[in-house]
């Protein structure tokens, strides 16, 4: 780690997407512009050219949403972050609220499962906490119905990525079916567990995400008897932990960014057995995730991805939730 280098880089990013930064006030604004040689366009053999259709953008930094609806009703915003809380003051202004569709997803992670000292080292165990969890309650009562939160997908993978089957999608609500598989793999009525560790921290784009976990943790102790313990902290140390290896036997409750292309995500965790991310040590899911991501040619890498996201689903090393549509106000 170099931090001269870290320190150059903020005040000099490098920009290869389909945006380059200009300029930048710290937090206050970054300045776009449209990036004419980004690489996904016709130029390069690509069939669809995904460049930008405008020219510059402005991004502000307005953490109070009464300043962002009131911008978009001067016409200072041409979009703002939104809830329905405001969308007579949105309407009233000349404005209208958009849903910006799989914007984010409940990224659910167990962690050192590859060890057999912990419950989740018995896939039915990590199975059982999925059918414990009654999504569409969730989806009712925290996140105001399927306009809003959709019960699909699985880890990144969402209807719009790549290699997406609807295989992928959370299983039902069975919860006679979870106590008869946690009760085979040894802990009938959570006898013997030991405390499951929830941790979460307040996000931010998703509404609710804290208690969506809390929500889970109840069902988890009235549904299975386990002792669970939500802990609430922050992303960056829930990071930190991680990576020192201090959440083994424990869950991760996240929101994260849904993916067009999730195989690099997908390998972070399932492709390297020394990834410090890594969530399984099996050499053979080891060895198919690297095959996939091997593969070049985007049909053959699609096929392939089908076949391995639904091997990786059915390891339940991540819980299926769903997604997050993103409320918007344009003007």
């Amino acid at each position: 780690h170099d931090a001269e280098e870290e320190a150059a880089y903020d005040n000099n990013p490098i920009g290869a997407g389909f945006m380059s930064l200009v300029s930048r006030t710290p937090a206050s604004v970054m300045r776009f512009e449209r990036f004419d040689d980004f690489y996904y366009q016709p130029d390069n053999g690509f069939a669809e050219d995904r460049r930008v259709n405008f020219r510059s953008l402005d991004l502000f930094l307005a953490p109070e949403e009464s300043t962002r609806v009131a911008a978009i009703r001067a016409g200072e915003a041409d979009i703002v972050p939104a809830s329905l809380a405001t969308k007579d003051q949105v309407e009233a202004g000349g404005g209208r609220l958009v849903f910006g569709q799989e914007g984010t997803l409940i990224d659910v992670r167990q962690f050192g499962c590859y060890f057999p000292q912990y419950p989740c080292h018995d896939k039915r165990v990590r199975q059982a906490l999925e059918y414990a969890i009654d999504k569409e309650l969730m989806r009712d009562t925290l996140f105001g119905g399927p306009e809003f939160f959709q019960i699909k997908g699985w880890s990144v993978v969402t209807p719009s990525t790549i290699g997406y089957t609807t295989e992928l999608d959370p299983w039902p609500y069975d919860p006679d079916k979870a106590r008869q598989l946690l009760a085979e793999a040894g802990y009938p009525g959570g006898e013997g567990f030991g405390k499951l560790i929830v941790n979460t921290n307040p996000p931010t784009a998703m509404p609710f995400l804290v208690e969506s976990a809390q929500l889970a943790a109840d069902m988890w102790r009235r549904e299975l008897g386990l002792d669970v313990e939500v802990r609430v902290t922050n992303d960056v140390a829930i990071t930190k932990a991680r990576q020192a290896g201090e959440l083994f036997g424990q869950i991760q409750w996240a929101e994260q960014e849904t993916r067009t292309d999730a195989t690099g995500y997908i390998t972070k965790r399932y492709g390297d057995p020394k990834e410090p991310d890594r969530l399984t040590e099996d050499p053979e899911l080891n060895r198919l995730t690297q095959e996939s991501l091997d593969i070049v040619d985007l049909e053959k890498r699609a096929e392939a991805s089908k076949e391995l996201y639904a091997r990786l689903k059915d390891e339940s090393y991540y819980l299926a939730i769903g997604y997050f549509n993103i409320l918007w106000a344009v003007g």
